[in-house]
């Protein structure tokens, strides 16, 4: 069919819809009536073919409310030829948007595509479909008509482009980003997906640097090195580095998203990244680890510093200049070799003892460099202010222990067994203010001296109550068989090491506490890491937390790193080391006189990354949470369970326990049955 050059849209047009479509842009192109002629000729006074000619005439003139008349009474016509029919009702439906009918123009444009198969396939239709639905708001209609046009395999991929295209900029949500991820997965070439990338970064070339920012909130989990969220990660990054200060943090993020992202034209992107080099140079960052390399804890040490060279072996293939320094803690002099750093060791790591970390505090030299502490709590200094922490908290423990216990199996009720000590008894105290924030109660509490065995069986005797559970049997005329009654909590905290922990639990299924969940601290999960020959039977609802689990996805990549660079097997300590690394690496260099407001800033860029542990999350005031794995025992070792696995468990041990007070009440009945038939045989004997 013949169209003459305006029946297709002009490429300001197109450049118009690209632009106004892309991510997050507002409103529609603006469109206003054409002034109302009326014709100096009736058209009732015209024949077909002249009509026909008069219709063309005022289409080539670009006269849109005329031709939408006579294109109209044309078609309305019994004695149009039949060749007629289909470029009348194209140029009618072009006439009638033009002339800001926009009803009329949908009405066409379906029309349009009910004579032709093809119109699908015609970037003129398309585009005038999107700018008409556009401009009546059928929204919903637009929506769903954009989707199934980029999802049509038998489509051009331009049509299916710039279908995806107009469909993100339908919101202004994460919906917009999700409709580009879809697109670029299903380009069918790279050449595609090049073209992809490019109208993205030039798209965002245009944004305020608040747009930008606000768009990187609505990158999902794990999404950073995905389109197109990546490239919303590069933007800011460029931006970023006109400041020195973020410059390392910007040239990792950047250089991260070219090894490892999904992006097709990697030139494209080392170009942009060679430029900000040639300019900033390549930055040099420097991580200082102090920790024990002998004595007493030198194993966990060394475990660190291989975890943290594996990390710096990655880091250094990926072109960042990463130089960790390892500081000995057990030496007299490691606080003057730490100060005496050169002056891009800005970024601390440790200790891990609780001694060490008091001595650096106590020279001050937590003002100097950001120190990210390896232990619950760092000293007494204000966190996320003086120093910040890189490893979990008592609460930590609590918060994964009470979502399970309260939120997921909806106890309520809970119970506190602590030995007489400094750490039994902060820990119950966190438990107990914890448990009452979330609306449980405490509704027993007992403590036990914890070298003093034989009388831990009458302190979980009275802790369960069983003594006057006995006196209320004896009350009621029952047997010393007879099953005592349960307890009034569902679940027990024991904040206690996990060889303490296997001698006091039996005490309670000595006292036919059974069906009650156990929770302990990571204390239990780490001595489980290398447990043997554990009773577990009894263990089943025996339940701790713990930042390390070999079968994690974070761990599984960790692997795989140790296995291509010989480094053994990975454990938590090692992880932690290499998390660390790659965390710090992501901070860059800190300039004199930082302030807590610039590390918790660089933190929030920095936690978007792949742990190998547990994953770590610090809020803006710097504060560092850590969202733990649960685990029970298994014979050796231990093994993840999660909510729905324990509730079952905890089901089928309360089914036992009915099923033994129903053989009791059955046997106590057969026992009263024949004491009747006895006492009336006696009568009637007498």
């Amino acid at each position: 069919m013949n169209r003459d050059k305006g029946m297709h849209p002009s490429n300001h047009i197109i450049a118009v819809v690209l632009l106004t479509a892309f991510i997050f842009a507002g409103g529609c192109v603006s469109l206003q009536k054409q002034p109302v002629k009326v014709p100096t000729v009736s058209t009732e006074m015209m024949t077909t073919q002249t009509l026909t000619s008069e219709a063309d005439k005022a289409w080539r003139m670009r006269d849109y409310v005329t031709s939408e008349l006579y294109y109209t009474r044309l078609l309305a016509r019994t004695d149009i030829p039949e060749n007629v029919i289909l470029p009348a009702t194209e140029r009618l439906a072009v006439s009638s948007f033009k002339s800001g009918h926009y009803h009329e123009a949908e009405a066409r444009l379906e029309e349009w595509k009910r004579l032709s198969d093809k119109a699908i396939s015609s970037p003129v239709w398309q585009e005038y479909y999107f700018e008409t639905l556009s401009a009546i708001k059928d929204y919903p209609k637009l929506r769903e008509h954009l989707a199934q046009t980029m999802e049509d395999p038998f489509l051009p991929w331009a049509i299916r482009s710039t279908a995806g295209k107009n469909l993100s900029g339908m919101n202004q949500d994460e919906n917009s980003l999700a409709a580009l991820e879809r697109l670029y997965a299903i380009a069918p070439e790279d050449a595609n997906k090049t073209e992809l990338e490019q109208w993205v970064m030039n798209g965002l070339k245009s944004k305020s640097k608040a747009e930008i920012d606000a768009m990187n909130e609505l990158i999902p989990s794990g999404g950073n090195l995905k389109f197109p969220y990546e490239l919303l990660v590069f933007e800011k990054a460029v931006r970023q580095a006109e400041d020195t200060e973020y410059w390392p943090m910007s040239w990792r993020a950047m250089a991260g998203i070219i090894q490892n992202g999904q992006i097709t034209d990697k030139t494209f992107f080392t170009e942009i990244l060679s430029g900000l080099e040639s300019k900033y140079g390549i930055p040099r960052v420097g991580i200082a680890l102090v920790l024990p390399i002998s004595g007493r804890f030198q194993e966990y040490g060394w475990k660190i510093v291989r975890g943290a060279g594996a990390a710096q072996w990655e880091m250094t293939k990926a072109g960042l200049d990463v130089d960790v320094q390892v500081i000995n803690t057990e030496a007299p002099d490691w606080l003057e070799r730490l100060q005496n750093l050169p002056p891009w060791y800005t970024t601390i790591g440790g200790p891990i003892s609780v001694k060490a970390f008091k001595k650096l505090e106590q020279a001050g030299i937590y003002a100097d460099k950001v120190t990210f502490s390896f232990l619950a709590k760092p000293g007494n200094l204000e966190e996320g202010k003086q120093a910040w922490r890189f490893f979990s908290s008592p609460e930590d423990q609590i918060r994964a222990s009470l979502d399970l216990a309260v939120n997921d199996l909806g106890i309520t009720r809970l119970a506190v067994l602590y030995p007489q000590e400094k750490f039994g008894r902060q820990m119950s105290k966190k438990f107990f203010d914890m448990a009452a924030m979330r609306g449980a109660r405490i509704t027993g509490m007992e403590s036990y001296p914890p070298r003093d065995f034989p009388k831990w069986g009458k302190v979980v005797g009275k802790l369960v109550r069983a003594p006057q559970k006995q006196a209320q049997n004896e009350a009621e005329g029952l047997g010393e068989d007879a099953p005592l009654a349960e307890t009034d909590f569902g679940a027990v905290f024991i904040p206690d090491t996990w060889h303490q922990a296997q001698l006091l639990i039996p005490h309670f299924f000595f006292h036919e506490a059974d069906t009650l969940v156990f929770l302990g601290p990571e204390l239990w999960s780490q001595a489980l890491n290398s447990a043997r020959d554990v009773e577990a039977r009894n263990l089943r609802l025996t339940v701790a937390p713990g930042a390390w689990w070999p079968a994690s996805d974070g761990a599984g990549r960790l692997k795989e790193v140790m296995n291509r660079e010989g480094l053994g097997t990975p454990d938590f300590w090692i992880a932690l080391g290499y998390d660390f690394i790659k965390f710090a690496g992501r901070l860059g260099t800190f300039s004199e006189g930082w302030t807590a407001e610039t590390v918790n800033g660089r933190i929030a860029e920095a936690q978007n990354m792949d742990f190998s542990l547990a994953p770590i999350s610090w809020d803006t005031e710097g504060h560092a949470s850590q969202k733990l794995y649960l685990f029970r025992p298994e014979q050796n070792g231990k093994t993840r369970i999660d909510a729905e696995l324990v509730s079952t468990t905890l089901a089928k041990a309360k089914g036992r326990r009915a099923a033994r007070v129903k053989a009791w009440e059955e046997k106590q009945a057969e026992l009263e049955a024949k004491k009747a038939e006895a006492a009336e045989l006696e009568n009637t004997e007498q």
